[in-house]
Formats: C-alpha cells, structure tokens, sequence
C-alpha cells in the first residue's frame, strides 16, 4: 500500500473504519477472499470474506512487550545460503510463526518454538536461528514474527493451523517492530552494508548511556537504508526483468535516490556508490534537470570525498567510468570514459586539488588526486586557477606545505614530457623558418606557460642542416643581442673613437700652404715674443 501521511495518520487512528472501507470498496479477491489479518501498530482485525469479524487492541498471549532487537545477516549475496540469527523479546511463543519474505515468497514458514533450543519462557532476550537458500536476483526481503493474540487463538483456532490467512501488518519501523529488513545483493556489497550491523543491534543497547539517543537515532538512520537501498535494488530488478512493469510505473524519487548516495558516502561504501551510480545510469529515478551526468556532478561527491580525507574513496570516483551506460538515457547517446576528475571546478573555480592544497594532513589525498588515469591532477598543479588567480601550488605554498610542493613536483618530473619548441628549417642555410605548434587542449590546465609542444623525446645530436646552420645563427644571435641590448657599451666605443682621431690629428704632420718645411704642432711657441 502507498498512501499520503495524513491518511497513514488516519488509518492509525481507527484502523477498523478504514480496513473496513478498504474491502468494501476494492474489487480485488485478494482482499475479498479467505482470510485477512491486520495489525496497524497497537490494534488488529479480523476479517473473512469480505466481513470484519473482529476489531480489537493488540493483547499478545505473554508478556507485554514483544519486539525483534536484531537479526543477522543484515545483507545476504545472491545464489547463496545464509544462516539468520535472531534476537528478540518474547518472540517464541505456541502461537507464533517467524516468516522469511523475499521476492513476494515465504522462503521459511516455521513455529518459532521449533527454532528455539530451549524451549522454556525466558524473561531476557530469545535466539532463533535457521538457514535459508535465495535466488540471484537482488532486493529486499523482511524477517517476520506472525503474532495472534489470545482472543484470536481462543474463537478462532483453526487460524493457527492453517496457512490461507493472509497477514496485513503496518509496522512503524522502529525497535518495538516484529519485523525487520535485510538486503540481497552482490557480495561487496552486502560486505559494506553488514559494517552497520552494529548499529542495529538494540540488545548492545544500555539505558544507563547518555548517548543513547544519538545511538537510536543513528540505528534509524541505518534501517531507513536498508529499507531504501533494498527497495531501490527490487524496483530495479523489476524493471530489468519486466517488458511492461506495472509495479513500477513511476521512477524513483531523485530525493530519495540523493539521500541513498549521500549515507552511503558518508559511510565510505564505494562498492554501494557504484551500484547506485550504474542503477541509475540505467534508468529509474525521475531526474530533475535534464541529463544523469549533470544530476550526478550536482552532487560534488569528489568535493565531499576530499573534505572528508577519504583516499579511497578518491581512489573510486576517479577511477569510475560510464562505459556500460548511456549518459542521458538514450540509447544513442555516447558514454564518457571517466565522469569524475580532480581538476573539477566548483564554486570561484576552485578545485579540489585547491582544497586538498590548504589542509595539513591530506598527503594521502593530494597523491590521490594527482594519480588519476588521465593525468589531470598533476597537470592542474600549476595550472588550474581560482577566481584571484591563485594555483594548487599556490595554496600549498602560502601555507608552507613545502612537502605537498615536492611530492607533486617529482611526479612532474617523472610522468609529463619536457616542453620543447619544433623548429622547421629548409634544406637551405640562407632561410630559417621558425613555427610553434599549439596543442588544441578542451581545458585551460592542457596548456603550458609558452604555448609549446610536449615531446615524448628530444634528441640531443641534431640533423645535418641544423649542424650547418648553428654556428651562423649563434654568431646573429650574439651579435645582435651584444649591439642592441648594451646602450653603456656603444657609448664607450664612441668616445674611444674620438679619442683616437683627436690623438692621430696631433701626431701627424698636415700640410699648411704659404710655408717651408714640415710643420710640427710641438714647434709652436704661445705667448709674447
């Protein structure tokens, strides 16, 4: 059943109108037919073939609290046999019945009595332990105590020996419930979600702690996903297997589906994030923008994992490709190789290898970050900018992690070709033809400082031509940088030239007309005679 919160509110209010008004009004034989009982929380009925025969509170035979505190395996992988244990309060009753659900199927429908060693009431908490083989498809499935109360056993005893009554329960989901959920899935991922198990285990519980609420609040947190992610993986399997499914007409809420991958990030599940992630990318969920890759990037799940100092989790998402699904859910649609780099820009372009750059013990993450598949993280370093203009390196220098500088600098060394500049010359030596060649890069971080080619190998003896053509350029080269670039030094060789002209005109002898023999500038005589 779905139904809108204020008609859940409604039912438990006077379960006996509205199960009533539910069988008059629905022309379904499963309602209509045999048997039905229904327990909504604290009150139950009883009705057959169409006619409530009984509307009454819950009254269990003994005692006066019944619950399941715990089971485990909470997550059992598929084709396999698993071993339950479980743990509760006054669940071994003559008049109760544990039920093992999965896949719309009683796999196990045994006396709980039967599956209890010892046999006689005990006041503390009781175990039932029994096997149960499952299917390879994945889903959820439900541990259940079917419990009848006194009345019931007493007027209608032939319901505890025949298996035609049909059980409708409406359970809260909290520690009182009879019933408690289990996922079947692949086997890392049921090794993820079994980490929660304790969590969940209400017998490890004391009352006397004072972080008893924290604790019941995160075990709520807990269930609330094995009831989400297993419901996710049954609706997906469904859909897989049906041309037409009819149960499920409608996606999975984008809202739900984001509280799903935010738990399990928060938890570090990557085996769980890769399920979600190629669940989705097959379809599902009622996106609300326009493609899957933008509904995934919106979740800065790379943002996250660094702020988090998850290195595996790094690991993964850089790793994670799209090739085994459509990007926008058409078939025609071309698949990206990797969906998660660490040169992503987020708010003021900044980028994770930005924040990775500004904590002080993220080692593990910047060499995370720097040793992704395409080799964007060590060509962001010193590329990727923020809004001020500030790079990776920048950051890590302001703050004097000399050691962050270093690592990544060694990586450059060793990973990224040199940059050189290809010259072309003719075969010539009168004509040079110098051209630069510029790498057409999608990203900004693609591009070096000069605007040159990265060669794998440079080779150090040049051609015939460039030998021939060295010492001439060389020679230009000097001269006009020697010439051009050196204003003190023409300056110097002016003067120096006039110094000598001055110098050669008073040791030669000029010939001066009107007078005999040679004249000599030390003959002159100065002053009266």
């Amino acid at each position: 059943m779905r139904l809108p919160n204020w008609m859940w509110d409604k039912l438990a209010a006077d379960p006996a109108h509205w199960i009533q008004k539910l069988i008059s009004l629905s022309t379904d034989t499963l309602w209509r037919t045999g048997w039905m009982y229904a327990r909504v929380q604290d009150y139950l009925t009883l009705s057959c073939n169409g006619n409530l025969m009984l509307a009454s509170p819950w009254q269990p035979a003994i005692g006066n609290k019944h619950q399941i505190l715990f089971i485990t395996p909470i997550a059992v992988a598929c084709s396999s046999t698993a071993n339950f244990s479980v743990k509760g309060l006054n669940i071994a009753q003559p008049t109760t019945k544990l039920l093992c659900v999965f896949g719309g199927k009683y796999l196990i429908q045994e006396a709980t009595e039967k599956l209890l060693d010892d046999t006689k009431m005990q006041r503390g908490p009781q175990c039932l332990t029994f096997s149960c083989s499952f299917p390879s498809t994945s889903g959820r499935g439900f541990i259940e105590v079917q419990f009848l109360c006194r009345y019931v056993c007493s007027h209608f005893p032939l319901l505890t020996l025949q298996n035609s009554c049909f059980l409708f329960q409406v359970e809260d989901h909290d520690q009182s419930s009879l019933s408690f959920p289990f996922v079947v899935a692949e086997e890392d991922v049921c090794s993820e979600i079994r980490t929660l198990e304790h969590l969940l285990n209400l017998v490890s519980f004391d009352d006397t702690l004072v972080e008893k609420n924290d604790l019941l609040a995160s075990r709520d947190r807990a269930l609330n996903f094995l009831h989400e992610f297993g419901w996710f993986l049954q609706r997906s399997h469904i859909r897989a297997t049906s041309e037409t499914p009819k149960d499920c007409t409608e996606g999975f809420p984008a809202a739900r589906f984001r509280w799903l991958l935010s738990f399990a990030v928060d938890r570090e599940f990557c085996a769980v994030i890769k399920k979600l992630l190629d669940t989705l990318f097959q379809g599902g969920v009622d996106l609300d923008v326009q493609s899957t890759v933008e509904f995934v990037l919106k979740q800065d799940l790379v943002f996250v994992a660094v702020n988090k100092r998850s290195k595996p989790l790094i690991d993964f998402l850089l790793t994670y490709t799209t090739s085994s699904a459509p990007m926008d859910g058409t078939e025609s649609a071309a698949p990206a190789q990797f969906l998660f780099t660490p040169d992503i820009a987020g708010p003021s372009d900044i980028t994770p290898l930005h924040i990775a750059a500004t904590y002080s013990d993220t080692a593990g993450v910047l060499d995370a970050l720097t040793d992704d598949p395409q080799q964007l993280g060590i060509k962001a370093w010193k590329n990727a900018r923020d809004a001020t203009g500030l790079t990776p390196e920048d950051y890590a220098r302001k703050r004097g992690h000399e050691s962050y500088i270093e690592m990544v600098q060694n990586k450059i060394d060793s990973r990224l070709p040199k940059a050189h500049v290809s010259v072309t010359i003719s075969s010539t030596t009168s004509t040079t033809d110098f051209t630069e060649k510029h790498a057409s890069q999608s990203k900004t971080t693609d591009q070096t400082a000069f605007d040159v080619e990265k060669g794998q190998q440079i080779s150090t003896k040049p051609p015939l031509s460039c030998r021939q053509c060295l010492p001439e350029l060389a020679y230009r080269h000097h001269l006009n940088r020697f010439l051009s670039t050196r204003p003190a030094v023409l300056s110097l060789v002016a003067i120096a030239a006039v110094c000598v002209c001055v110098g050669l005109i008073m040791q030669g002898p000029p010939h001066i007309g009107g007078m005999r023999g040679p004249f000599r500038w030390n003959s002159l005589r100065s002053g009266p005679k």
